[in-house]
């Protein structure tokens, strides 16, 4: 079955399953309500009949009840959301496959214009390579994607990203399932960072003796007194009066509760989201080294993360639950403010130091996840093949995988050895651009562990360098020109620098300066490049620049031509061998009413 069907098919599934969890979800709200009412009408009856112990037992075993039916209902809602964000997870699949992803998250954040080539390649930002790949839902795997994107690495390290690519590309439901899991209180993602500064933030451990034993001793007298009420008849105002000294201790307290409630009040969603995601990991089966690696950071030794967390959400939750009337009963019994906030230090002290390294883990699994969700819906683009070569670049139907809907054009393209550069010349919209965005984008692709939109690679491990869209900036009296004269010291000393070799992408160079100087500066740029640690391509309308295959082995000429049929302009955007041989711009101007009239004329 294609893709495309079986996403609609789990679309249409989880919407069913969603209206389904709906009025389950709606009847027990009912339910809730009558049950509440129900208790009100008893408590009064009670006391009005003055049965006293009745209606303390009734109080007690009410929140238990209730507290269960609430549980249940969550239960209900969560499940009702998770089948509503599985069907919009199939919705964003559909959509993906038709191209119409410029409303995803496009990592804006990690745009960087002194990058090598993010901007250039269309790595962030709208319509980008990143809306395409990124499941992630939470800021570590948006980070690990975005690190994957821009980063070199080697290739042990692409080979493992492979296999669990491989890996989890068929596992839909395990994926889906992940993701759905993460989207829950997107709203509160953002309180990321403060919920990691604030488990990582050492507590002063200041009392913690004296605090214990005043947490056990006065809620033990304060219910023995009210046991003693109840059984031999002294006086209530003794348990009454116990409850005001209680009181007095919480009071003290209250600063210490305040401060941690308004610093994790947002935290507690966020916690159970990352608690559930724990969770789905830790009772996965996986089978790479590359999943198992990562798994152990949540497993080891019996020990359970999403168990840690889920423990520290309840605490906090119980915690913001202060506001609550049977909440502040028990408190003023059992002084339950102090037992949270010892618990809260005690799992600091135990935790604290693993926080960074299961979402650090999350996001990679995220970053994978990702992987794996594109390489399912493009079942027809591959791995590549890496090579220990020094500089090679092989593709066979190579496309670009941002050109959506069948209307890409593929080509095949080959470049191999040290100082090897091809000379693509074209007419204005061929396509000679887009060749060389086509090629970086799939390199990157390639190294981040993901297939790419071809049916054969073999590539070795370089650092793509591009130079396409130097702009100026009048802040700071830049010109364009300049701004390009700087982004090529930028490759020179990139090369210079790195043992790596460079695979650059230079598209219309030197376009700020008159023609007999653009010719001479980027024939001089061609030959000195021919003698570096690095191959590439030069995109050019200057023919002339061609002509260096004349006196240089390592230079190649590739082109892009058109057609000129009457008043229309018919393109191919297929790659050739040789210079350019079809010019358009005349043509092109003609056509914007622009009157073009030769010399003699």
């Amino acid at each position: 079955m294609m893709p495309i069907e079986i996403f609609k098919n789990r679309k249409n599934l989880f919407e069913r399953e969603y209206n389904l969890s709906c009025g389950k979800y709606n009847r027990l709200s009912v339910t809730r309500v009558v049950l509440f009412i129900a208790f009100i009408t008893a408590a009064i009856l009670l006391v009005n009949s003055k049965m006293y112990l009745a209606f303390v037992v009734l109080a007690f075993l009410f929140p238990l009840l209730f507290g269960t039916l609430v549980r249940f209902h969550n239960g209900i809602k969560f499940q009702r959301d998770q089948f509503r964000l599985l069907a919009l997870t199939n919705e964003h699949e559909l959509q993906r496959l038709e191209g119409k992803i410029h409303d995803f998250d496009g990592g804006e954040e990690f745009k960087d214009e002194l990058h090598p080539y993010s901007n250039d390649l269309d790595i962030f930002g709208r319509n980008s390579l990143f809306q395409l790949l990124s499941r992630a839902t939470s800021p570590a795997g948006k980070q690990s994607l975005a690190n994957w994107l821009t980063n070199h690495c080697s290739n042990s390290d692409i080979i493992a990203r492979q296999k669990a690519c491989q890996e989890l590309s068929e596992k839909i439901d395990w994926r889906q399932e992940f993701q759905a899991l993460g989207l829950h209180d997107q709203d509160k993602k953002h309180y990321y960072h403060k919920l990691i500064d604030w488990v990582q933030r050492t507590e002063i451990n200041d009392k913690a003796v004296l605090l214990k034993t005043v947490g056990i001793i006065l809620p033990i007298i304060t219910i023995g007194l009210l046991v003693l009420n109840l059984t031999v008849g002294i006086s209530i105002y003794f348990f009454f009066g116990m409850l005001a000294i209680n009181g007095l201790v919480l009071k003290r307290f209250a600063v210490k509760v305040l401060e941690i409630t308004e610093e994790t009040n947002d935290n507690v969603s966020l916690l159970k989201s990352f608690g559930r995601l724990m969770s789905h990991i830790e009772h996965s089966e996986f089978h790479g080294s590359y999943l198992l690696d990562r798994q152990r950071y949540f497993t080891f030794s019996g020990y359970s993360s999403a168990k840690s967390i889920s423990k520290l959400q309840r605490i906090l939750d119980f915690l913001n639950s202060r506001s609550n009337m049977f909440f502040g009963i028990i408190d003023l019994v059992l002084l339950a403010d102090i037992h949270l906030v010892l618990s809260i230090r005690k799992w600091k002290r135990e935790n604290a130091q693993y926080v960074m390294q299961w979402f650090e883990a999350i996001g990679e699994i995220e970053a994978i996840s990702s992987l794996a969700g594109f390489a399912f819906a493009n079942r027809n683009y591959v791995y590549p093949k890496l090579h220990h070569d020094h500089c090679l670049y092989q593709a066979q139907a190579l496309g670009h995988p941002l050109i959506f809907n069948g209307e890409g054009v593929t080509n095949d393209f080959e470049l191999s050895d040290s100082g090897k550069i091809a000379i693509v010349t074209g007419s204005n919209m061929s396509g000679k651009s887009t060749f060389l965005r086509t090629l970086g984008v799939n390199a990157v692709l390639a190294f981040t562990g993901a297939p790419w939109c071809a049916t054969e690679l073999e590539l070795s491990n370089f650092l793509v360098f591009t130079i396409m869209r130097t702009q100026d900036n009048l802040e700071e009296h830049v010109s364009s020109f300049y701004a390009e004269l700087k982004r090529l010291r930028q490759l020179l000393d990139t090369i210079q620098s790195e043992e790596t070799p460079i695979f650059f992408l230079l598209d219309e160079i030197l376009k700020g300066t008159n023609s007999k100087d653009r010719h001479l500066g980027s024939a001089s740029l061609v030959r000195q490049l021919s003698h570096e640690n690095a191959f590439g391509l030069v995109s050019t309308h200057d023919l002339e620049l061609g002509e260096l295959s004349g006196s240089m082995d390592n230079v190649t000429n590739y082109s892009f031509n058109s057609q000129i049929k009457g008043d229309e302009i018919l393109f191919d955007y297929r790659l050739t061998d040789g210079i350019c041989k079809s010019f358009n711009a005349s043509k092109l101007m003609e056509n914007m009413g622009i009157k073009i009239k030769s010399p003699e004329n």
